[in-house]
């Protein structure tokens, strides 16, 4: 019976500590989704007129933006937050591989 007892007790600590991880999960989800918009607003503002695409990439990286990699005739990127399951991101203007401006974009 002690076996049996000890399987009980050990099945409910994994029960708690699987609903802590989804508590946590479900924080951290709630917390990037509210704070989303703050952090892309700065990440837009760093992003000047004049740059070139290999400029923004680079700061794209820093930041944990994708696409990773533009296409040459690129005239329109979104660099989107990874974190925020791409619905907060920059909108990107180009012309000839040189940023002509950037704003916050939010897609839902």
């Amino acid at each position: 019976m002690t076996g049996y007892l000890r399987l009980l007790a050990l099945r409910k600590w994994i029960v708690r500590l699987v609903g802590a991880a989804f508590v946590l999960y479900v924080a951290y989800f709630a917390y990037s989704m509210a704070t989303g918009e703050e952090r892309m607003t700065d990440v837009c503002n760093q992003i000047k007129p004049g740059m070139t695409t290999d400029q923004l990439l680079k700061l794209a990286e820093e930041n944990g933006l994708g696409p990773r990699k533009l296409n040459v005739g690129t005239k329109l990127a979104y660099l989107a937050e990874v974190r925020s399951f791409g619905r907060h991101a920059c909108r990107v203007e180009l012309d000839a591989g040189i940023v002509k401006s950037a704003t916050y974009n939010y897609a839902d």
